[in-house]
């Protein structure tokens, strides 16, 4: 059973599951996904672009927070790259061979030396994830992060860090600079108490806000702001925020949540392959194929992991978890991506 805090985060990050996979059904552009090169789809998913990564990034923050590294770094540095490097080397691995010796596929890789050091796909975000943890470990090893100052100034930093043009490829070093900033402002809500009386009616004011902002946007009233930006920051974080304050809570988007690490792993395979058997029976509406592939690349994930848990080999190369006879009894399940 859920308690009311653990509700309301795997409530957003069941969201943020929906909005991820959604992203991959419609497409990042229009030559991919379902090709759609214009219209509501390719609209609301450009413009989700503002929320997506931010919010997956702002509530690893707060999961952090609840357990930080306090003294044994190497360890939970270790523990880290279990959780996050061995899963995205393995399936995305696996990821790149299907694209490469599928029919008819134009993805195909030119230096395979150069995998994963040059990140593959979506898997960049765990990439970067686990640079932040580095980043935070080191933080936190030289109390940079223990009062409401110092985590001001860290804030700001990564604030500038994240308007310069440093977009080096190499280890998701780019997506380390785009997602810190997020990272750092859920992990100080949550550590200094930033949000703990939300006023829900100033939530539904900003929320109204944002919306407006969004409806500009889509208008072409306000321009769509570059990735690194500082009002694409300040939309993003806003968003998150917001969201957080809202409080809202789903059983059922909390019951995709708590599967979120694996949905975010292993979508694209269930995506990829409900296209294609929908495409094949025949010319379905374009709602019909979005809804059945957006069902499959959440569903999908969460039937493997219970498979996949079964096998202490599996759950190291696939999930990232300890073996079950390392699992000491009292130990708790950790499950958002990063934890």
């Amino acid at each position: 059973m859920l308690n009311d805090r653990q509700l309301k985060i795997d409530t957003l990050r069941g969201l943020a599951c929906i909005l991820l996979v959604a992203y991959h059904v419609i497409g990042s552009d229009p030559s991919n996904g379902l090709k759609i090169a214009d219209g509501l789809y390719r609209n609301l998913n450009d413009l989700l672009a503002y929320v997506r990564m931010p919010l997956f990034t702002f509530l690893s923050g707060i999961v952090y927070a609840y357990r930080p590294c306090r003294s044994d770094t190497a360890d939970f540095l270790t523990k880290k790259a279990r959780r996050l490097l061995i899963p995205m080397i393995t399936v995305g691995t696996i990821f790149v061979l299907l694209q490469h010796f599928t029919p008819g596929s134009e993805a195909t890789v030119e230096n395979w030396y150069l995998l994963h050091i040059i990140p593959v796909a979506h898997y960049w975000f765990i990439e970067s994830l686990f640079l932040v943890f580095v980043l935070i470990a080191f933080l936190e090893k030289k109390n940079l992060l223990n009062g409401r100052k110092t985590w001001s100034l860290v804030v700001a930093c990564s604030m500038v860090f994240y308007t310069l043009p440093i977009y080096w490829p190499y280890f998701s070093f780019a997506g380390f600079v785009y997602l810190t900033p997020f990272f750092l402002a859920g992990m100080g809500i949550q550590r200094y108490g930033l949000m703990e009386n939300p006023k829900k009616y100033l939530a539904l004011v900003a929320l109204f806000l944002l919306a407006g902002v969004f409806v500009l946007l889509g208008l072409g009233i306000l321009p769509m702001y570059g990735q690194r930006t500082l009002p694409t920051l300040l939309i993003g974080v806003g968003a998150c925020v917001t969201l957080l304050a809202l409080g809202v809570k789903s059983t059922i988007l909390a019951r995709m949540g708590v599967f979120s690490y694996s949905i975010y792993l292993f979508h694209v395979f269930f995506t990829a392959f409900s296209r294609i058997v929908l495409n094949k029976v025949g010319s379905l509406p374009t709602e019909v194929i979005f809804v059945l592939s957006l069902v499959a690349g959440v569903l999908g994930p969460i039937m493997l992991e219970k498979i996949l848990e079964k096998f202490d080999w599996c759950r190291v190369l696939f999930l990232g978890k300890a073996a079950k006879k390392e699992i000491r009894p009292e130990s708790p399940r950790h499950v958002q991506a990063g934890q």
